[in-house]
């Protein structure tokens, strides 16, 4: 069986959730001004502070509609920089929505971006697709010492049990399958938790395909010390979602070497 990480295998089609469609039913912090104080503003404001009145340049990878670049687009100081595999999406929602920012149509098994151009990078809600493939495009993104904020939802974490159930219900199915990732002369396997939406009863949530979860924050850890990343910080968030009044995600503050 090919690994779940391959971006032929999983092909959700976002561009069936306009934003307010995204908005009402996708479970998310992007939106969240309380996840931005938390995670993000902090290392916006440590890079505005090193740049010393200079631009710090944000990337966010798989921004998607950009719900969470909401909450900086007014900062002079900030240029944005977002990259998501779907066009349409980027064309009638996201370069409309938001009053400034360059947008980037590309994969991150491919991404059609310079090494190194970023000071701060952040991935809210991404990495459930392709994992290994966004840290390393976050990694490649980040200048020496540049950091990025990253969330993750742990399977078996019991807030999280309603928002599985949900779809479980509506005719979801619980995966089991492996990810193999190999950087350098190292290489970890992963064994996974599968979230496949392809039996639910709406076509719409059928176009989410299926979402990638690791079982431990330890498999977590492992797989961002394989890209090459440093934690800095580890914490958990709690949010309300559409299927599920208290989420619990973790998110980890991560740091590329000097």
């Amino acid at each position: 069986m090919s690994p779940p990480d391959q971006p032929d295998t999983i092909t959700p089609q976002y561009a069936t959730f306009d934003a307010d469609a995204y908005k009402a039913r996708i479970n998310t912090p992007a939106k969240n001004s309380d996840y931005f104080q938390q995670f993000h503003k902090p290392l916006i404001d440590e890079a505005k502070a090193k740049a010393g009145g200079k631009q710090v340049v944000l990337f966010d990878v798989a921004c998607g509609h950009g719900f969470e670049l909401d909450f900086m687009q007014d900062d002079s100081q900030v240029e944005i920089v977002g990259m998501d595999i779907d066009v349409e999406t980027l064309r009638n929602s996201t370069r409309k929505r938001l009053s400034k920012g360059y947008f980037i149509a590309g994969d991150v098994g491919n991404p059609p971006i310079d090494e190194g151009f970023a000071d701060v990078g952040i991935a809210v809600n991404a990495v459930v697709y392709k994992p290994y493939d966004m840290l390393k495009t976050l990694f490649r993104a980040l200048k020496p010492g540049g950091k990025c904020a990253v969330n993750f939802r742990v399977y078996g974490n019991k807030f999280n049990e309603p928002f599985y159930q949900y779809y479980l219900n509506d005719g979801g199915q619980i995966l089991n399958q492996t990810l193999t990732v190999t950087n350098g002369d190292r290489t970890e396997t992963f064994a996974l938790k599968v979230l496949d939406y392809r039996q639910c009863s709406e076509k719409k949530i059928r176009n989410l395909d299926r979402q990638i979860y690791f079982q431990s924050e330890s498999d977590i850890e492992r797989l961002i010390d394989v890209v090459g990343f440093s934690v800095e910080n580890h914490k958990k968030f709690h949010f309300q979602s559409p299927v599920n009044p208290d989420n619990e995600i973790d998110v980890f503050t991560l740091q590329k070497p000097l």
